[in-house]
């Protein structure tokens, strides 16, 4: 959502803004992306791109060596090619390879990448002083969210007929955006729905937000924990798809301790819906915090949401979102344009992490 609202934005002001896609489908040709056959073919794409006058804006998180590699390539063209090489870093302030202990491998390699960087985002003022803590100027590091007012503009959308079917034999569903990934506990929420379940049976969970190679290791997960009837996963989905399905759901339950400022976390505030997140420490205000080293914790905010819907929707404070998509866009321009020639250009290379 953060790229295809960036990229609206910077081309209604008359930007080109070419997408390099780094997803699942990346090898597929498409009129809407720049398609990336392999780790060659990416170099060679985005030199052309620089070599033809573009700057490049490329995203990175703490999670991911292939990401970390792929960003010190495009940065490291950028500078080569004397245009501006600006770095988003996703996600939050504790991940698995940062921040790390000064002067270790991983400490001097993301040093490294942040010095090559012309300008650095990120998504909370924790994120920066994590960032800050490998010697950056702070003037080099903006933190803005990537959530923003587009974010809960929506047309509710008809759900897909494994969804409806679902929800049509329960009586309520929580809301999860996960991934089979570590950072997601998916042990410790398939423990709490077990039990949650023994209680309340009639509840089940919607799980989106997965690619497709993880959809089929996750339904085996979650079969194999005997919830294979407690959930339905639909893997990615459209946004409007996104909001309907947490419309309708009594709260979102958030896991990982990785985030940043959550952008699922955030629409389903704006939308007054409850969330359920575990405690990195950097949640916004009116989240339902519970701690991973205590299940229990969980387990009785999940019991409190369907026993006590009305008086958790009423501690959900009124968010009024702002437009950073206009604020980065504003910062994109004024970091480029000292560097434009002949037109104003702009490339951006994305990989998914959601997000």
């Amino acid at each position: 959502m953060s790229l295809v609202g960036l990229r609206r934005e910077l081309e209604a002001r008359g930007w080109e803004c070419p997408v390099l896609n780094l997803n699942e489908n990346r090898r597929v040709p498409s009129p809407e992306y720049i398609d990336v056959q392999g780790g060659w073919d990416y170099f060679c794409k985005v030199r052309k791109h620089v070599w033809d006058g573009y700057a490049v804006h490329v995203r990175v998180n703490g999670e991911s060596k292939k990401g970390y590699l792929l960003a010190l390539a495009a940065l490291g063209l950028a500078r080569l090619g004397g245009r501006p090489g600006l770095l988003t870093y996703c996600g939050g302030h504790r991940q698995t390879y940062f921040p790390a202990p000064k002067g270790s491998f991983r400490y001097l390699a993301f040093a490294f990448l942040f010095r090559t960087a012309t300008r650095i985002y990120c998504n909370s003022d924790p994120v920066k002083q994590a960032l800050l803590t490998t010697g950056l100027d702070p003037s080099r590091v903006v933190p803005i969210p990537h959530f923003s007012a587009q974010y809960v503009q929506f047309t509710p959308a008809a759900l897909p007929a494994s969804v409806s079917s679902f929800c049509s034999g329960v009586d309520g569903t929580f809301f999860l955006y996960v991934c089979y990934r570590k950072e997601y506990v998916l042990e410790l929420l398939a423990d709490c729905m077990r039990r949650f379940r023994a209680r309340f049976p009639r509840i089940g969970f919607l799980l989106v937000g997965t690619s497709d190679r993880e959809l089929e290791p996750l339904w085996q997960f979650f079969r194999d924990q005997g919830l294979g009837h407690a959930v339905c996963i639909t893997g990615s989905v459209t946004h409007d798809v996104f909001l309907s399905m947490m419309t309708r759901s009594l709260a979102c339950i958030r896991s990982p301790l990785t985030d940043g400022v959550s952008s699922s976390v955030m629409e389903a505030l704006a939308l007054g819906i409850p969330v359920l997140a575990s405690d990195n420490g950097t949640r916004p205000e009116g989240v339902e915090l519970w701690r991973q080293e205590d299940p229990e914790s969980l387990l009785n905010l999940m019991i409190e949401a369907v026993q006590n819907h009305p008086a958790m929707v009423a501690r959900v404070p009124r968010l009024v979102p702002e437009d950073n998509t206009h604020k980065l866009a504003d910062d994109v321009e004024m970091v480029c344009r000292p560097d434009f020639r002949s037109k104003t250009t702009g490339l951006s290379a994305q990989s998914k992490a959601r997000e």
